[in-house]
């Protein structure tokens, strides 16, 4: 920790989740003249978090380029099917990802394995520093970079990053806002033993109680899956709570035939569902990545993702710009970043917020324009490969990194 202090670093990331771990990797590998303070401010959990993602077909991309796929495949299941149904009502859809010449949507990974993989990745760079302690008490800018405040003493950097949404306090210090929407809802997160194998096939059905999806996990009888249910604070304490055969039973009711059915549950966890964005993502010398710049309802299962294109695009601008003298922290370039990142980031945002409340409605009309709206997508090609392809995160703008 000696070094640390009165260092001034390229890059601070404040935050070793996997937004941060992962962009300390993407920055050391793009340019191996930087030099990267990665602060892991986690005390351990008492209780391992059993969430998983969906690592969209960007996503992969990325991290095949990062050379870290090959680790990390075999950890996956391939989405190749979504099944999208409303329970009570005819509307559906089903996307194949043939359908558009690819061979899965994306692929589910427990995060735990995930953050394994980028634990294990990091010694191999000799340009991060990995530091374990407590998240700085504040921050200060100053003249060509932004003071970090530790216990054990002061260090400063072109650009300090603030990666995930518990380190949100640092920059409200400095004047940034968050616009928040309570959802009033509580992700129930669990695995689940289907009494058939899922294949591939992940399913999102919405229901009156709340949003479930169920994500194919990896392992050799292939009847594992990830479960997040979305419901009412009361409710999923309540579905905590009860008896693993009470369980099974309430939400099998809720799956229908159409999704299969659950036959054990091995765990319970549960997170609050809000959305919360930054009002500011850039100022100079510092930057909000992640849940810090923007946490939302996990319906469409795109955070991580949209954290990870945030992530590419960043790294290839700061590569150009560090060739052309520029600094990492000029407001400029940070600003352009923010330009480019917009429409992508709001869309993302958009269609994770308006889709749990529109199959929360229960308004005739409601009811009736989206299971339309379903259908509509399941008889047009066109409409459903649109669909599908910004849910793979294909629509977006692909960054350029070093191969």
């Amino acid at each position: 920790m000696s070094g640390v202090i009165n260092q001034h670093w390229h890059f601070a990331i404040v935050g070793a989740g996997l937004s941060g771990a992962c962009l300390a990797l993407l920055l050391a590998r793009e340019q191996s003249q930087w030099n990267i303070l990665l602060i892991d401010t986690q005390s351990p959990a008492a209780e391992r978090d059993h969430r998983a993602s969906a690592l969209s077909a960007s996503t992969v991309d990325v991290l095949q380029t990062m050379g870290l796929w090959p680790s990390l495949k075999d950890k996956t299941a391939a989405i190749t099917a979504i099944d999208v149904s409303d329970r009570g009502h005819l509307g559906s859809a089903s996307l194949n990802a043939t359908e558009q010449n690819l061979s899965a949507y994306g692929h589910v990974v427990e995060n735990a394995q995930l953050a394994s993989v980028f634990q294990q990745a990091l010694p191999a760079f000799a340009n991060i520093t990995y530091i374990k302690a407590p998240a700085p008490t504040a921050l200060k800018p100053r003249q060509g970079g932004m003071s970090l405040i530790l216990e054990q003493g002061d260090c400063t950097a072109d650009l300090v990053v603030l990666a995930g949404g518990e380190h949100r306090p640092l920059a409200e210090q400095l004047g940034i806002s968050f616009r928040t929407d309570d959802y009033q809802r509580v992700a129930l997160v669990a695995n689940l033993t289907m009494a058939e194998a899922h294949d591939g096939l992940a399913h999102e059905r919405f229901t009156g109680d709340g949003a479930i999806a169920l994500l194919p996990l990896p392992g050799e009888s292939g009847k594992r899956v990830s479960l997040v249910w979305t419901l009412a604070a009361e409710s999923a304490e309540d579905m905590q709570k009860v008896a693993a055969e009470d369980f099974i039973v309430s939400l099998n009711r809720q799956l229908g035939s159409r999704a299969g059915t659950a036959l054990e549950v091995d765990y319970r966890q549960c997170f609050p569902v809000k959305k919360i964005i930054a009002a500011e993502q850039v100022r100079s010398h510092l930057l909000l990545l992640g849940n810090a710049a923007h946490s939302m309802h996990p319906v469409a299962g795109q955070g991580f993702n949209l954290s990870v294109r945030d992530m590419a695009t960043l790294t290839e601008l700061l590569s150009g710009a560090y060739n052309e003298g520029i600094a990492a922290g000029d407001l400029g370039l940070l600003q352009r970043y923010v330009k480019l990142r917009k429409d992508d980031q709001g869309r993302t945002v958009a269609l994770s917020d308006k889709l749990p409340k529109l199959f929360g409605m229960d308004e005739t009309l409601a009811m009736a324009a989206r299971n339309l709206g379903l259908v509509t997508l399941d008889l047009l090609p066109p409409l459903r490969q649109g669909f599908a392809r910004f849910g793979a995160g294909l629509m977006a703008r692909r960054a350029h990194l070093r191969e």
